[in-house]
């Protein structure tokens, strides 16, 4: 099973990660999140990534580097 995680990652919090089973909706909430945290747009960039570069979505929304990305993970579903 395919698990698509939105990694936050900025530099006055720990990094937080958030696990969905479907792609679009974990790219939609790096996107929301990436703006929401976003103070200046003039530093706002965003990209779709292919899966070969290890993520599907990436944003930066600092000029600091503080960014969201969604990367994939298989799940074992033996446990």
């Amino acid at each position: 099973m395919e698990i698509y995680i939105v990694v936050v990652e900025d530099r006055h919090t720990d990094i937080e990660v958030h696990p969905f089973t479907d792609k679009n909706k974990a790219i939609s909430e790096a996107k929301r999140v990436a703006k929401e945290y976003c103070r200046n747009e003039e530093y706002y960039e965003e990209q779709d990534l292919g899966e070969d570069v290890g993520f599907l979505f990436y944003a930066q929304y600092s000029c600091e580097s503080d960014n969201v990305r969604v990367v994939t993970t298989t799940l074992n579903k033996e446990i």
